[in-house]
């Protein structure tokens, strides 16, 4: 019988916290855990750090509201109403990266910022404290955040991928066991993107939640932070209230992609015919969001498929919002079938342009491609609606389970060579179903991404002796646990 949902996920958990605060942590010279302040930002205004903090001079603080994020000159978020040891206070927050740019960044001359009110930041000095201090020579309470958080995950900062300490005592592990150590980071790991989108819900609210959640699943690993922030600023509630036409403009004039320096030089004339069609919806409207400003959104084109370039995944979110009623039961109902009834919805998410174009300026595809295909579908399903349902419906995990593989990627590939060596019948027989392939990819962030003594340090292979045994694992009709 398959375990039920979470009840593997705390047997994982408790391995994994058994074994990993005795690795050596990676220290990486010169990287960040977050590309820029925009990225943080985007993180923190998306309400996936919660609400309640503990501050620096142990405050209790509580976010009661977010306010509106400034994309001019002066404090990052301005009208924010914030409860510090019982007193509400309001006004601006600022949110850096390092404590010390408050200093460098010329914040504590400048009157501009003496409205702030609280000073969020990721990183400190590990000997010396540093205080935040106005123009007017206040004192600013600070909170310090995790380095971590689910929308960017760990970075992936592994070259190819070699073998593992861990393929000697895995190979002498039955099938069985394997599975059901997958089974139980892959609960793991649902566990904690349905907890995710619960934080999230709490800070701002479902549907929101979920649109952002699905824009982030449409931008793919390269441009999920661009997505956030663009459903950020174009709340779902808003969009549900435009025509399609104005929508799609709104949507593309807030990513930047209708800046009048695109010159229509060169473009077809279809797509010449649409870009002014949403240039001129975009004008009477362009005065609510600044594409233009200094924070504009940071889309990234290199190494993405021509399939799943930035226009044409906005594209496919706005053509998703014209079908928001049908979206909604899957997060808010016990659905029967998931899969399916996604895939059909799916399947009527169409556009005339989008359908035949990468981008504004490419030439058109004689043949139509939908614009969420397969792997896309798996990722919405894996990363959004599973996420949510299980919240309500805890016995979903048994059709989770029954997901697909999605196409293989370099993270996946690093994983199972780095668990399975070069033994191809393993490789092929635990990356089956989607649920496995997530399991292989929390096993390697949570051991593997978190160690650097070339696994000399790691304890995860000793301990896998923990996992051998009869253990409760999948139904046998995927035929891998016989033996």
């Amino acid at each position: 019988m398959t375990p039920p949902f979470p009840v593997a996920a705390g047997r994982y958990e408790s391995f994994r916290e058994n074994v990993r605060p005795r690795a050596r942590l990676v220290v990486r010279e010169g990287d960040r855990p977050f590309r820029d302040e925009i990225d943080l930002q985007a993180q923190w205004f998306g309400g996936e750090f919660g609400r309640c903090f503990t501050g620096t001079g142990g405050e209790k603080i509580e976010i009661l509201q977010f306010g509106h994020w400034n994309r001019g000159a002066g404090p990052d978020f301005t009208e924010v109403a914030v409860c510090i040891d019982g007193e509400l206070r309001r006004g601006a927050l600022e949110i850096d990266i390092d404590v010390r740019h408050w200093e460098r960044h010329g914040h504590l001359t400048n009157p501009d910022f003496n409205a702030v009110i609280l000073h969020v930041f990721t990183d400190q000095p590990a000997l010396n404290r540093i205080f935040t201090c106005t123009a007017d020579h206040r004192h600013v309470p600070q909170l310090l955040l995790p380095q971590f958080t689910g929308l960017q995950g760990r970075p992936d900062f592994l070259p190819e991928a070699f073998p593992g300490r861990c393929v000697t005592p895995l190979n002498s592990m039955s099938d069985t066991e394997v599975n059901s150590l997958l089974v139980a980071a892959a609960q793991y790991r649902l566990q904690q993107k349905s907890e995710r989108l619960r934080i999230m819900i709490n800070s701002t609210s479902s549907e929101q939640a979920m649109f952002q959640a699905i824009a982030e699943a449409l931008g793919f690993r390269r441009n999920k932070t661009a997505m956030a922030i663009l459903a950020q600023r174009c709340k779902v509630r808003d969009l549900l209230e435009m025509e399609a036409a104005e929508r799609e403009a709104w949507l593309f004039g807030a990513a930047g992609f209708l800046d009048p320096g695109l010159s229509e030089e060169g473009i077809g004339e279809k797509a010449r015919a649409y870009l002014r069609q949403l240039r001129d919806h975009w004008g009477k409207r362009r005065d609510r969001i600044d594409s233009k400003s200094l924070r504009a959104i940071n889309w990234r084109c290199d190494g993405v498929r021509p399939l799943n370039h930035p226009q044409r995944r906005v594209g496919a979110l706005a053509c998703l919002v014209g079908h928001w009623e049908r979206l909604q039961p899957f997060w808010e109902e016990n659905v029967n079938n998931f899969e399916k009834q996604v895939n059909n919805l799916l399947k009527d998410v169409r556009h005339p342009f989008w359908e035949h174009h990468y981008t504004f300026r490419c030439e058109p595809s004689r043949i139509p491609r939908r614009l969420i295909g397969k792997d896309r579908l798996r990722d919405i399903l894996g990363n959004v609606i599973f996420p949510g349902a299980i919240r309500l419906e805890p016995a979903c995990w048994s059709e989770y389970a029954g997901l697909g593989r999605v196409d293989s990627n370099q993270k996946l590939r690093r994983a199972t060579l780095r668990l399975f060596g070069n033994n191809a019948r393993r490789q092929k027989l635990f990356t089956r179903y989607y649920h496995q392939q997530q399991g292989l990819l929390q096993i390697f962030e949570d051991f593997c991404l978190e160690d650097a003594s070339d696994c000399g340090d790691c304890r995860f292979p000793e301990q896998l002796t923990q996992w051998r045994g009869p253990v409760a694992i999948p139904s046998a009709r995927d035929g891998i646990y016989a033996g």
